[in-house]
């Protein structure tokens, strides 16, 4: 594990404790679900029995993060899926991840002149553009109404967290930072940590405790 990784783990585990502490009534969206608790980590052996299930190496971070941290529970919005994870929300069984996830830039299916040409692509009874699974998509969370992030584990852009916004007609596109960079698992998991502080911070001000 490098320095770096090493450092970002522990800073991880320390900031979870702040919006757990501050949002004692679970006031942001959705953690009532999570509570910002990590499920716990997992083995070695059990790490390698949920990649051949899935048929992937998970990003190194990713992995680490679940070696060291904990599975599944604290995260953005819902909460992070389990590699097992059964909720319908996860979406991760509808695409193959041993496929690689070919798109290096965002783009939006819904737009295609010509979407029934590609895979994946899923029309409703009334033959309008119902969604589109993704290859090489590992979902971590649900935001609600049928938006997600994903990590990708195959192709160029492996190790990136990207959003699966088809829902709302977005399209799907990368987690980037203020000034623009794309993020892997660990900058955008502390990220979303640095976040639910802040805004813990701002509703006890508004609410002059």
């Amino acid at each position: 594990m490098s320095d770096q990784v090493t450092a970002s783990l522990a800073r991880i585990q320390q900031k979870l404790d702040r919006p757990r502490a501050i949002d004692g009534t679970f006031a942001q969206h959705g953690s009532r679900s999570h509570c910002y608790r990590l499920g716990p980590p997992l083995t070695e052996a059990e790490l390698q029995s949920h990649e051949r299930q899935l048929g992937v190496t998970l990003p190194s971070d990713y992995r680490q993060f679940l070696a060291a941290a904990g599975h599944g529970g604290a995260g953005p919005y819902y909460g992070l899926f389990a590699l097992d994870s059964k909720d319908p929300e996860c979406l991760t069984g509808f695409g193959d991840l041993s496929k690689p996830f070919r798109w290096t830039e965002p783009f939006n299916p819904e737009t295609w002149e010509y979407p029934c040409d590609e895979e994946g692509v899923e029309w409703d009874d009334d033959g309008k553009f119902a969604g589109m699974s993704l290859p090489g998509a590992l979902y971590l969370c649900n935001y609600g109404c049928a938006l997600r992030l994903f990590l990708i584990v195959t192709g160029p852009c492996k190790g990136e967290v990207w959003h699966d916004w088809q829902a709302d007609g977005t399209g799907v596109y990368p987690a980037v930072d203020a000034q623009g960079r794309r993020l892997g698992f660990l900058e955008w998991y502390e990220g979303w940590l640095d976040q639910s502080f802040l805004r813990s911070e701002r509703s006890l001000l508004s609410n002059g405790l």
